[in-house]
């Protein structure tokens, strides 16, 4: 189990009570009981489908298939309970502590809007497109609705990376990841930056350079600028689509998508990577780290992205994994120079993968 208070990054809002943040601690380790090494679900239940598909003599074809022979197992319906119950802990005790403190919160977060050295450009007139309208990983309100929902999610990513990403560490590790594009590196740009942690690991990384973040969510991008203002991170966060940038043809050296595609239907995937490519200069580069796609994956890892697709706020998240998001790129007009999985904690290929493409 984690401390309570003691790692959590010091631009993250407190919660109410020290026994509110003792309970998202338990429910951080929950989450780790399940997806680790503690309950072995993972194991288990892959060893079962490789013994049936040894047994058959072939692999399944279809996820039905994986669902169906799973499913037939009361372990599987154990661990799909557990992982649904985390998951709600987590929010409803996340939603309780802030609300307990939400006129203060506010009024706190208001003057910070006008602070630097982070810049902040939200639109009044914005209007959210409707396949924004989805309650992401069951967060209340989705991304946009609650104007608490930057800190709700940052604390819920905090229990949702379970001890890896308390201070950004992941975020600035995967930053440090992205081979810089040939020539000068002047302007980034952060597609769908949420709370902001990797605009600022960018900043940091190039310093020289213009970073902007963008964002639907004004309650995101609020959050964010807070964040980075406090941190001293001079970096822009504008409310825009990931589709419809509003930046000039050729203008930026470098784009990155931080698990982005997997939350878009595949039109506005295809939109998105068309802006991409139009945003970007000669050489530059469009770095991606998503979800692995279903080719290679194993029958427990296609079992539990059905599973978080339709039972953790994910509907684009299936249709994503089914792609190929390889060729859309190609077909957009990049060449892809990589697509390789990320390992997981024990070094086996993960749940991740990461696409480099270079504008020719």
């Amino acid at each position: 189990m984690h401390a309570p208070t003691a790692v959590v990054s010091e631009t993250l809002p407190p919660l109410a009570t020290r026994a509110d943040a003792s309970y998202l601690d338990f429910v951080e380790g929950f989450r780790e009981y399940i997806l680790g090494p503690g309950a072995d679900f993972e194991r288990r239940l892959n060893a079962a489908a490789e013994a049936e598909e040894a047994r058959r003599g072939a692999k399944f074809a279809r996820v039905e298939e994986i669902r169906d022979f799973l499913e037939a197992m009361p372990v599987t319906h154990l661990r799909n309970r557990l992982t649904r119950t985390q998951q709600e802990m987590k929010w409803v005790k996340l939603r309780q502590s802030y609300d307990a403190q939400r006129a203060q919160l506010l009024a706190e977060l208001a003057p910070w809007d006008e602070r630097g050295p982070a810049r902040l450009e939200l639109d009044p007139d914005f209007v959210h497109p409707s396949y924004t309208h989805v309650h992401f990983h069951l967060q209340p309100g989705g991304y946009y609705k609650d104007e608490l929902g930057g800190f709700l999610y940052h604390y819920g990513t905090k229990v949702f990376f379970r001890g890896d990403n308390d201070k950004d560490e992941l975020h600035a590790k995967l930053v440090g990841f992205v081979p810089p594009p040939s020539g000068e590196v002047k302007r980034i740009l952060d597609l769908a930056c949420s709370m902001g942690q990797s605009t600022t690991a960018f900043k940091a990384r190039f310093p020289a350079a213009e970073v902007i973040g963008i964002d639907h969510s004004a309650a995101m991008l609020r959050a964010a600028h807070r964040r980075a203002s406090m941190l001293g991170s001079e970096v822009t966060f504008a409310q825009r689509l990931v589709e419809d940038t509003r930046l000039p043809d050729g203008h930026v050296d470098l784009v990155f998508a931080f698990i982005l595609f997997h939350e878009l239907p595949q039109r506005i995937v295809r939109a998105t990577v068309a802006e991409a490519l139009r945003v970007l200069r000669p050489g530059g580069a469009f770095a991606i780290y998503d979800f692995n796609g279903t080719d290679g994956q194993s029958p427990y890892q296609r079992y539990h992205r059905y599973f978080d697709a339709r039972h953790n706020g994910e509907p684009y998240s299936q249709d994503f994994c089914d792609c190929d998001l390889t060729a859309i790129l190609r077909d957009a007009g990049f060449s892809v120079t990589k697509a390789a999985a990320l390992p997981d904690r024990a070094g086996g290929p993960g749940y991740m993968k990461h696409w480099y493409a270079v504008r020719p």
